[in-house]
């Protein structure tokens, strides 16, 4: 399922105005989940599986795991990565 809703992002944000927002729904569960929506180019991300499942401490969790593949990567924004995808 994350497999086909990140391809389904990616498709959208190369063919929609940036004015249009994409939530990326489907499959994220931890921080490299949402890094992954991102990069696609959501620029929300739905998590509510991981809600029901975890309780509201997801929220502090996904926020302290994307703060640290920001840090590796380098990345002070999500700007910075949002909709960065490259292919081979």
């Amino acid at each position: 399922m994350k497999a086909i809703a990140l391809g389904n992002v990616h498709a959208l944000y190369q063919r929609l105005r940036p004015e249009i927002t994409i939530i990326g729904t489907g499959g994220d569960s931890n921080g490299r989940d949402v890094f992954e929506m991102v990069l696609c180019g959501a620029s929300m991300v739905q998590v509510a599986s991981a809600l029901a499942a975890k309780g509201s401490g997801i929220f502090t969790k996904l926020n302290q795991e994307l703060s640290e593949i920001m840090k590796l990567k380098r990345y002070q924004t999500i700007e910075e990565f949002k909709g960065q995808l490259r292919h081979l």
